[in-house]
């Protein structure tokens, strides 16, 4: 199978078909758009919860340092990922994959990872979600037993 979505495949995470069938790069397989949503949601609501399925989003060394502060224009001083956060509101499903693709060419694994699941949640189009599976399900960063792991995730026995 290649990059590109295929009309009907078997969903490797929920095993129902998968029609148009988004490719999961990692394991030679696809998901439907359902399980992909699904994925997007975990990232977005506790991405720490799954550092065995992506080992990188257990990056916290940023978290020892405290946080940058910005006075607003108001006189109020808030942290900087307060300001980040609602700058990111602003942007279209496009911009944030778009955000996500530069997260990774400047290193920031971590925030390219959790951006990929907000994109997941939100994307109207194949191409997007197949954009964002193609960074979250890549050898580099998902781990070689994220799929059974990600499985017991979306569906606990």
């Amino acid at each position: 199978m290649d990059s590109t979505t295929t009309d009907l495949a078997t969903c490797l995470l929920c095993g129902a078909g998968a029609s148009p069938a988004l490719h999961l790069p990692r394991f030679a397989g696809a998901s439907c758009q359902g399980c992909a949503q699904r994925v997007g949601h975990l990232l977005v609501q506790d991405p720490t919860l799954l550092t065995d399925i992506w080992p990188l989003l257990s990056d916290d060394s940023e978290l020892e340092e405290p946080e940058p502060t910005v006075q607003r224009a108001d006189g109020k001083t808030v942290e900087l990922r307060q300001v980040i956060a609602e700058m990111k509101r602003e942007l279209t499903v496009e911009d944030r994959m778009k955000l996500a693709e530069m997260y990774g060419e400047i290193g920031l694994i971590r925030e390219q990872l959790e951006e990929c699941g907000r994109v997941l949640v939100a994307a109207s189009s194949v191409d997007l979600a197949q954009r964002a599976l193609n960074v979250l399900f890549s050898s580099e960063l998902c781990s070689p037993r994220g799929l059974e792991e990600l499985r017991g995730r979306l569906f606990p026995a």
